[in-house]
């Protein structure tokens, strides 16, 4: 964590590493109503509320690209106003961009990705509504998993998949210098599924 904080000190980043923590949900998820808190409503998000997203975050061309792509978005809303969304993809698999690396995607799972919460709004109960929404698709839509990861040093949002039944799979280390991206894959020490949940190349 500290070799990374100095890195990105560096101009253009030449230089950048990771460790990723994946984790997957055997099963749909279920929230109980007497779960769900606070004010917010979710619903899936459409093309047109990309300028909105990009309000929270500037990324307009990415948010389109997904959308173009097939990937669907949940988003949080506060009367009107989007506070929140979070991203996923049934395809086969998933291109993380970011790292330059390539996620292979269990046969009927969803991967979910790119989850944001405006700092105002975090710990008001929008994760579980966020998860709530998604085991109703994934009943309607015939899945049975879900997978994910966890940037290293995200202590929050590990201890909360953790608690809520993620369990972790494998680490991926990546070291990537000058655009050209370096994995290194370590599975746990007990696997419980027959598929590979990781799939990584070099970009």
């Amino acid at each position: 964590m500290l070799l990374q904080m100095l890195l990105r000190l560096i101009p253009f980043r030449p230089v950048q590493i990771g460790k990723l923590c994946f984790l997957r949900f055997d099963g749909i998820p279920r929230v109980p109503t007497s779960m769900l808190r606070g004010p917010a409503e979710v619903r899936l998000a459409t093309a047109d509320d990309v300028e909105e997203l990009a309000g929270l975050q500037n990324r307009r061309a990415t948010f389109l690209s997904r959308f173009a792509h097939g990937d669907f978005c949940v988003v949080a809303l506060i009367g009107s106003a989007i506070v929140g969304y979070e991203w996923f993809s049934e395809a086969a698999e998933h291109l993380e961009a970011v790292w330059g690396m390539t996620i292979a995607i269990p046969r009927n799972f969803v991967y979910a990705y790119d989850g944001y919460i405006h700092p105002s709004y975090r710990n008001s109960g929008i994760w579980l509504r966020f998860k709530g929404f998604l085991g109703h698709w994934m009943s309607a839509s015939g899945k049975r998993g879900v997978l994910t990861f966890v940037d290293y040093g995200n202590w929050a949002s590990l201890n909360t998949h953790r608690r809520f039944g993620f369990v972790p799979t494998s680490t991926v280390f990546v070291l990537k210098v000058l655009g050209k991206s370096f994995f290194s894959h370590r599975e746990p020490a007990v696997t419980t599924a027959s598929d590979s949940a990781i799939a990584t190349r070099r970009a």
